[in-house]
C-alpha cells in the first residue's frame, strides 16, 4: 500500500511540473514616461514669452510648481507634459483637448518672485491647415506693436527638389522699450542672409515686422544663417550657450564679450552670435526673429558681475520633425595640381565644377553609394581618377593634387562638419559619456600638405609654437589626411594668431621654416570685411575651415605656381 501511494505521489509531482511548463518568451521594456497613444493636432504653440504654464478648457496641464531660490529645481511631471512639468518652447496640441477643433488655453509665468503673465486665446484647426500660434514678449518690455499671441500658418509639405530644404523668415522683432541697460534698436525689415552677409533669396529679404516670408529651398547642407538689418547690423542668435560663451552680450552692439586684465566681460569681440547646424534634406524651418532674454556685463558694478536684459534675437524652428538623411551625400571639389589650366571635376559622368587652380567649389548632393570621381584637364581628358563609397550624411572633398611620383591624383577627406568632437582625458573615459563635446559656434580648422616637394610639413602657431592639446598639425605627408583627432578648436575669444609652415621630418619638429611662404593670419578667415559695418573686425570667424598647402617649392617657378597655404571653408 505504501508503494501504492509512493508511486501515486511521484505521478503527482511529474504532472506539477508538466502543468508548470511554460512557452519562453521574449519581453521587452516601454520606457516612455505616457505609453498611451495621444495623436496630435496640426495646431502648435511656439513660447518667445517664457511662459511655464498651461490651461487648456479649464483643465491645468503642467505642474504649477514654484521652486524657491537655492532649491533643487525639479517639477513635479504631469499627464501632458510628462518629462518637464512645464510648457517649454514649442508644444504640439494633442487632438484630445480639442472640442469640434477648438480649444481655450490659457498661459502664464509661475517663477519666484515674478509678476504672473497670462495671455488667454482661442486656437481652432481649420481645414487641416497647420498653425503656429507665436506667444511673444508681453508689453511690459516692447511697445506692443504687435499683439501678445500672433497665429502664424506654417508648411509641413516636403520640398519639391530632391535634396533640398525649405526655410523663411519671421519678423517678430517688435520695438524694446528703454532698459537699464539700453539694448541697440535690430526692429524694422529684416533680411536672411549666410554666415558672409550675402542675401540667401529676394523673397526672404526686408521682411517687415509681423510678417512671414514664403519659404524658400535650399540645398541640405551645414550652414550659419545671419538676419540683418538695413544698415548691415547683426541680429544676435539666441539660445547661446555658457560652455562656449555665447550666452552673454553687449547691449550696445549684441555682440560677445570677453574679458582682459582680470576684468571678465568688458571688451567685445565684434563677433555676434548665430549658431553652425545642419539643415536635412527633406526639412522644413522658420527662423523667427523675437525677443529674448540675455546676460549682459554690469559695466557700473565690479568687475564680472552681471545683469540681464532683453533683445530681439533669432532662434531656429523646424517646423517638421527633421528626416534621418539616409540618401543623399555632398561633396565639393579643390584644384591644387599646379602648372595645369582649368581642371573640371566630375561624379559619375555629372560635370561638379570647372576650377582654376588653388579655387574650390560649392558642394554638389548626389545619392549615396559607390561613386567614380574623375579629374579632367581642359582639353577633356581623363588626368586622375577614384573609386569610393559615399555614405549618407557624409561631406566629402576631393583634393585634385600632384602625387609624390609626380602624376596627378585626387584625395577625397571627409570633413567632420557636425561642431562635434572627443576630448580624451575627460571623465568617465570609460564609457565615455563625458568625453565628447558639442560646438553650435565652431571655430575648428585641420592642415593638409598638398606639395609633392615637401615629404613632410608642420604646422605651427606663431614664432613656432605648437598648436596646443593637438598633434594634428605635424608631420603631415602629401595627399594624406590625419584621422585621429585632425581638428584644431579654438574659441571665440582667442587672441589674433599666426599660422606657419615648417620642413620637417618625425625626427625633427618642428623643423625649418618654410620663410618663402607667406604666413596666414587669423583674420584671414574672414570671408567679408565689409560684413562688419562698425568697422571693428574680429580675430577670426566661426565655421569648420582646411588649411593646406599647395604649389611648389623646388626650380624658379612662375609666381602663381609657388607654395603656399589656401583656406577652404567647408561651411556656409
Amino acid at each position: 500500500m505504501r508503494y501504492t501511494y509512493f508511486a501515486a505521489g511521484l505521478l503527482l509531482i511529474a504532472a506539477s511540473f508538466v502543468s508548470c511548463k511554460k512557452d519562453k518568451s521574449d519581453f521587452s521594456y516601454d520606457n516612455r514616461p505616457v505609453t498611451d497613444v495621444q495623436g496630435n493636432s496640426l495646431l502648435r504653440i511656439v513660447n518667445l514669452a517664457g511662459h511655464s504654464q498651461m490651461i487648456a478648457n479649464g483643465d491645468t496641464l503642467t505642474s504649477f510648481a514654484i521652486i524657491l531660490p537655492n532649491q533643487e529645481v525639479r517639477y513635479p511631471s504631469t499627464y501632458y507634459f510628462p518629462e518637464t512639468g512645464r510648457l517649454g518652447t514649442t508644444w504640439n496640441i494633442p487632438r484630445s483637448i480639442l472640442r469640434s477643433g477648438k480649444a481655450t488655453l490659457q498661459t502664464e509665468t509661475a517663477v519666484y518672485q515674478q509678476v504672473p503673465d497670462k495671455y488667454k486665446f482661442d486656437v481652432e484647426e481649420k481645414n487641416n491647415a497647420p498653425m503656429d500660434y507665436y506667444l511673444l514678449q508681453s508689453d511690459m518690455w516692447t511697445i506692443g506693436t504687435l499683439p501678445a499671441v500672433l497665429p502664424v500658418p506654417r508648411s509641413v509639405t516636403a520640398p519639391a527638389k530632391a535634396g533640398y530644404f525649405k526655410i523663411r523668415l519671421l519678423n517678430l522683432a517688435d520695438e524694446l522699450k528703454p532698459q537699464s541697460d539700453d539694448m541697440e534698436n535690430v526692429s524694422g525689415p529684416l533680411t536672411l542672409t549666410y554666415a558672409d552677409g550675402t542675401p540667401v533669396s529676394p523673397a526672404t529679404s526686408n521682411i517687415t515686422l509681423g510678417l512671414a516670408s514664403d519659404y524658400i529651398e535650399v540645398p541640405y547642407g551645414v550652414y550659419q544663417f545671419k538676419v540683418l538689418t538695413p544698415a548691415g547690423i547683426q541680429v544676435t542668435g539666441g539660445g547661446g550657450s555658457a560652455q562656449e560663451n555665447t550666452h552673454m552680450i553687449d547691449p550696445a552692439t549684441s555682440t560677445l564679450v570677453k574679458g582682459v586684465s582680470g576684468r571678465p566681460h568688458t571688451v567685445s569681440t565684434h563677433l555676434t552670435y548665430a549658431p553652425v547646424r545642419t539643415y536635412q534634406p527633406g526639412g522644413v524651418y522658420t527662423i523667427v526673429v523675437g525677443v529674448d532674454r540675455f546676460t549682459t556685463p554690469y559695466y557700473n558694478g565690479q568687475p564680472g558681475e552681471t545683469t540681464s536684459g532683453m533683445q530681439n534675437a533669432f532662434r531656429v524652428m523646424t517646423d517638421v520633425s527633421e528626416p534621418e538623411n539616409v540618401n543623399y551625400t555632398r561633396l565639393q571639389a579643390v584644384h591644387a595640381l599646379p602648372g595645369s589650366g582649368k581642371v573640371q571635376v566630375r561624379v559619375n559622368g555629372r560635370p561638379l565644377a570647372e576650377l582654376a587652380y588653388s579655387g574650390h567649389s560649392e558642394y554638389g548632393i548626389y545619392v549615396s553609394g559607390q561613386s567614380k570621381i574623375e579629374a579632367l584637364d581642359d582639353k577633356g581628358s581623363v588626368i586622375a581618377s577614384h573609386d569610393a563609397l559615399l555614405s549618407a550624411g557624409q561631406n566629402y572633398t576631393a583634393w585634385v593634387y600632384t602625387a609624390p611620383d609626380g602624376k596627378p591624383a585626387i584625395s577625397l577627406v571627409s570633413n567632420n562638419l557636425s561642431g562635434g568632437y572627443y576630448f580624451p582625458g575627460a571623465q568617465n573615459p570609460d564609457d565615455g559619456t563625458y568625453t565628447r563635446i558639442q560646438l553650435k559656434y565652431p571655430f575648428q580648422f585641420r592642415f593638409m600638405n598638398f606639395c609633392a616637394d615637401l615629404p613632410y610639413v608642420s604646422f605651427t602657431t606663431d614664432n613656432g609654437q605648437p598648436f596646443t592639446g593637438t598633434t594634428s598639425a605635424r608631420n603631415l605627408q602629401p595627399g594624406k589626411p590625419l584621422l585621429d583627432l585632425p581638428y584644431v578648436s579654438y574659441g571665440q575669444e582667442r587672441e589674433p594668431y599666426q599660422i606657419m609652415a615648417f620642413r620637417s621630418s618625425p625626427a625633427v619638429y618642428p623643423g625649418t621654416w618654410l620663410s618663402e611662404i607667406a604666413t596666414l593670419n587669423s583674420t584671414d578667415m574672414i570671408a567679408r570685411r565689409e560684413l562688419y559695418v562698425r568697422g571693428e573686425l574680429p580675430n577670426h570667424e566661426p565655421g569648420v575651415y582646411t588649411i593646406a598647402l599647395v604649389g611648389q617649392l623646388k626650380g624658379g617657378q612662375p609666381e602663381a605656381q609657388k607654395a603656399k597655404m589656401i583656406i577652404v571653408k567647408h561651411t556656409k
